[in-house]
């Protein structure tokens, strides 16, 4: 192991991600200091981290060498990312995504983190990490150089791979390279030409990879810095063989020789130990760095039970001694409540003790085995019998910490089985959690527009801004004159009544805005401050001035799908002010009164009483109907290219004003929309700001019904004077749509090209633009009887998962339910550590599989149409489940009775599923003549039965399984009580053990 030291400031911008250098702080603001301190910068092969406990041990002893930076060899870990360890420090790898060879990384403590600009992760051999310095930028390359096992041809591709790296680096930097080289160089006492390469105390003489790696440093102008330093051979070995017989110098600190007189000193620390058999290289290293000027990043400001009550009265006598006047405009009296608030909660978390610094689940008696071996490895392992004690103690304590772990893994065990015990339902999955979750490493990949990789944060920032000035920007945002107030005719002003229901309204435990004060807090509010808060509303509601920190918004990006690299693959949340929250929720209330009887039965996104299943029911009905009576069905499902950021203002609020909401409302909306300002955030990182011209906040309580009447308009242009459509119980279905996912429908291929083409038309005029590549055709066509060359630029699919479901175009459930049963049996997986505890009881386990596992297969079950094969399908993977929660083997020749009595299972998988589509039955039956889905479910498709038996229908389940007619079904389902009964009576006998 080596370690340099490097003059670095304790603050900088932090950074993050592959070839990625993230954004500025939003707590950091740089100036002039310059700090010349001297850091430990050190590099370690040691011999892989996938033992539990191993990290920890590294880091521990980087605590103990006091090392700014740890560079590791031989990882073994998959991937490449970033995270966050147990310690609190950043360790940023690169491997193999399959294998666990190789593998570099380097560890930055949490204090020096923010003086991160960025890494990139080339290889399983090679990641580089940039440091914010002065007067130039610090490259830290990290490697770990083929063995002398590998091939020519693999060294060279190193050293290719290497150079190329090192030439994206720009000259003017300071470029640090740590590694094993597996490679000897000797000194430079036969030839004193290499001097400037090679010192006189170099260990060992120069072999044949020595001679390449010697000719790579002089090409590169690089000092190999460990041998220019006069010290006991002791402190320049880097790695000895087995048996201690032999000890050689094969890991290096290389720099650029003009700053070769920055280092001061490079030795080994023979007594850091971590298993391995390398030693830690530490190298000082002098050069001025930038030190930011950071503010520290806030934390958690949430008040315990027994603090509300004492905040809230301190907060009221502070607005009593120091009220607001009326005349003051809305942003005035805001900063004056929320200066309030801000000073009362900072006394109650400073009158708090500080948080204790998380302990690791190694214990203490592992502790005292590690500093034993390392007593031992400082005595030296010459002898026999300390080499024999040595190698046991190293087993020992390989031992010792998977014992740790598997006690901390019990231990949270425990804690599921006592918050199941107490109902403590929140505690219990976050437990779950925790032994369910992967470690998914950060990795924030950015492009600029010609795709090139960028480095600097700076330059990622202003890709960021860029990218979203550009998603947001519309040429035509100030088309639209601002209102002229003294001419409006103002709504009746806001009652305080409606605040307090707003308060009660906001969900809690959702991430704060730019004003840091959370949903929580605003509840913890006593009446003075209520009554504030109803004086800012009504302020904002005379006069359209929004206050400052209700119209910013932070933007963050989420990946969908694809290349993380490419920005376009992320949607953008917004958060915001939960205070604006209050308006926002009041002024939804008003708008919706307007526009809820303007949203048709075809939507069901955002509506009250309708949810996904009741668009899933509809396709299957559609598709189930249309392939019984061999009627011929087109089914589009257009898929809309950020739909939610192209809604353009302008169209918006004529659209608002056509469908009659007053302009009042119109105009609040307008003002909030256009003096909103945004910045995108990563990680703690945040862009600078931006300006916004179209698109509906995701994440605001307006969007949902601001798009949805947004996308009704583009229905209405779209059918106007249309004919068009399949009909299905007296009424013809020309389109269903949940959201912005809109299903057109058509009978035949020109029907649909010409609906298809009229939507197109439609769509782009309001902005919208159709992703031809990502929208489907599905066709119900049992006879072949439609000619669909001229949709031939639309790609046509047998299945489609429509809205989280697996539709077919025969009407067949079988896929979805083999989809399903797939999932689940996914998720079951990762939870094998809770099903091997014995300390969790097996009802707290049933109580997990029946919440964690069924919930995800049963998705959408109301809408099955199981027939007899899918049945036992279901009840034999219920069976897997419960043999996997007990963990019995199949060689165990365990009965599914003996199981299923032994757990007490009254009602199949199967029967529950069953049970489900008579219960959803029941929700439609008791809707109007005329709602869409009861119209679905009971009408008829025009066409002809082909010759032949039926395949079975989702209707079918309910006849037979009631013994009744489908009419009488659906007269009976009036009665609700009477119902429940017929259902309880006809699922009595679900319990079936023999499948």
């Amino acid at each position: 192991m080596f370690v340099v030291v490097v003059n670095v400031s304790e603050e900088v911008n932090r950074q993050a991600s592959e070839e990625r250098f993230a954004t500025g702080d939003m707590y950091t603001r740089l100036n002039n200091i310059s700090i010349r301190a001297e850091h430990r910068i050190g590099t370690w092969n040691v011999r892989g981290l996938l033992k539990p406990g191993k990290l920890s041990i590294v880091e521990k002893e980087m605590e103990n060498h006091k090392l700014s930076i740890l560079g590791i060899s031989e990882t073994h870990m998959r991937g490449k990312g970033h995270f966050k360890t147990a310690m609190g420090n950043t360790m940023y790898f690169s491997g193999t995504p399959d294998s666990s060879l190789h593998g570099v990384g380097i560890v930055v403590p949490s204090k020096l983190n923010c003086c991160v600009l960025g890494y990139n992760p080339v290889s399983e051999r090679i990641v580089t990490l940039k440091l914010n310095t002065r007067p130039c930028a610090l490259n830290i390359v990290q490697i770990y150089a083929p063995t002398s096992q590998c091939s020519d041809e693999e060294i060279d591709e190193f050293y290719g791979t290497l150079g190329d790296t090192l030439n994206k680096l720009p000259n003017r930097e300071v470029t640090l390279i740590l590694g094993d080289w597996n490679a000897k160089v000797g000194n430079s006492d036969s030839d004193s030409e290499l001097r400037h390469v090679v010192g006189g105390y170099g260990l060992g003489e120069r072999n044949e990879r020595g001679t390449r790696f010697l000719d790579f440093c002089i090409d590169r102008k690089l000092s190999i810095l460990n041998t220019f330093f006069q010290h006991h051979p002791r402190r320049l070995y880097t790695w000895k063989s087995p048996g201690d017989k032999y000890r050689n110098q094969i890991d290096y600190v290389l720099i650029n020789t003009r700053w070769k007189t920055s280092i001061t000193n490079v030795k080994t620390f023979p007594g850091a130990e971590c298993g391995s058999d390398h030693n830690l290289l530490v190298a000082k290293l002098n050069i001025r760095l930038k030190a930011p000027r950071k503010y520290p990043p806030p934390k958690p400001r949430q008040l315990g039970t027994t603090e509300k009550g004492t905040f809230q009265q301190v907060l009221e006598a502070k607005l009593k001694e120091d009220p607001c006047t009326s005349e003051q405009d809305a942003n005035s009296q805001w900063e004056h409540l929320k200066t309030h608030i801000n000073n009362t909660l900072s006394n109650f978390m400073n009158s708090r003790n500080p948080e204790s610094k998380k302990k690791i689940w190694i214990s203490d008696s592992t502790w005292e085995l590690i500093e034993r071996r390392k007593e031992i490895k400082i005595k030296g392992l010459q002898n026999p019998d300390v080499v024999a004690e040595y190698s046991k103690l190293c087993k020992s304590i390989d031992r010792h910490c998977r014992r740790d772990k598997n006690c901390f893994l019990q231990n949270v065990c425990t804690d599921i089985e006592q918050h199941s015990v107490k109902f403590q339902t929140a505690d219990l999955f976050k437990k779950v959690r925790l032994l369910s979750r992967q470690v998914k490493p950060k990795i924030w990949v950015v492009e600029d527009e010609d795709g090139k990789l960028l480095h600097d944060f700076n330059d990622i920032a202003d890709r960021w801004r860029r990218y979203c000035e550009e998603l947001y920007w519309d040429d035509q945002r100030n088309s639209v004159s601002s209102p002229d107030w003294n001419s409006l005719t103002l709504e009746p002003n806001i009652l305080r009544s409606e605040i307090t229901s707003a308060l009660h309204h906001i969900k809690p435990n959702k991430a704060p805005g730019p004003d840091d004060i959370t949903a929580e807090i605003l509840k913890s509010l006593g009446d003075t401050a209520i009554n504030s808060l109803h004086t800012i509303c009504n302020k904002i509601w005379t006069t359209g001035v929004w206050p400052r920190d209700w119209t910013e918004t932070v933007i963050l990006p989420l990946h969908k799908k694809g290349s993380t690299r490419n920005c376009s693959n992320y949607r953008t949340l917004s958060l915001m002010s939960h205070a604006s929250k209050i308006l926002l929720h009041i002024l939804n209330n008003r708008i919706r009164y307007y526009l809820n009887w303007q949203i048709p039965q075809e939507q069901a996104g955002f509506v009250k009483g309708k949810g996904t299943r009741e668009q899933i029911l509809n396709v299957r009905q559609l598709v189930e109907k249309a392939y019984e009576y061999n009627t011929p069905v087109i089914m589009c499902f257009v898929d809309f290219s950020k739909a939610f950021d192209c809604v353009k203002w302008n169209k918006l609020w004529t659209v608002l004003q056509e469908l009659g909401v007053p302009y009042h409302l119109i105009a609040l909306l307008q003002m909030l929309y256009v003096h909103t300002q945004a910045k995108v955030k990563i990680d703690r990182t945040i862009s600078n700001p931006l300006n916004l011209g179209k698109g509906v906040r995701q994440g605001c309580i307006l969007s949902p019904i601001l798009f949805n009447v947004y996308g009704e308009y583009i229905m209405r242009l779209t059918c106007n004077d249309w004919n068009g459509g399949v009909r299905i119980g007296g009424i013809k279905v020309t389109n269903l749509r949940y959201a912005d996912d809109t299903t057109l429908i058509a009978s035949s291929e020109e029907e649909m090209h010409r609906l298809l083409r009229r939507m197109e038309v439609a769509s782009a005029g309001l902005g919208l633009s159709i992703n031809k590549s990502k929208t489907k055709l599905m066709v119900v066509d049992r006879t072949n009887q439609l000619d669909l060359r001229g949709l031939l630029d639309l790609q046509i699919v047998e299945n489609f998962i429509y809205l989280g479901s697996n539709i077919c175009n025969n009407g067949s459930c079988e896929g979805e339910i083999r989809r399903r049963i797939g999932m689940a049996k996914s998720a079951m997986s990762q939870l094998q550590r809770i099903w091997r505890d014995r300390k969790i009881s097996i009802k707290t386990k049933i109580k997990l599989v029946r919440t964690l596992i069924f919930s995800i297969f049963l998705y959408g079950a109301e809408t099955w149409t199981i027939k007899s094969a899918d049945r036992n399908r279901i009840d034999a993977f219920e069976m897997w489940c419960w043999r996997k929660m007990l963990q019995i083997p199949w060689t165990a020749h365990r009965t599914n009775v003996s199981i299923l009595k032994q757990l007490h299972i009254q009602t199949r998988l199967s029967t529950t599923c069953l049970k489900r589509v008579l219960e959803y039955f029941d929700h439609i039956a008791r809707k109007d003549n005329d709602n869409l889905e009861r119209l679905m479910i009971t009408g008829k498709i025009e066409g002809k039965r082909p010759r032949g038996r039926s395949p079975i229908r989702w209707s079918d389940q309910i006849r037979t399984s009631l013994g009744i007619t489908f009419k009488d079904a659906l007269k009976g389902a009036e009665n609700r009580k009477r119902w429940r009964d017929i259902i309880r009576k006809a699922l009595s006998g679900g319990h079936d053990p023999q499948h």
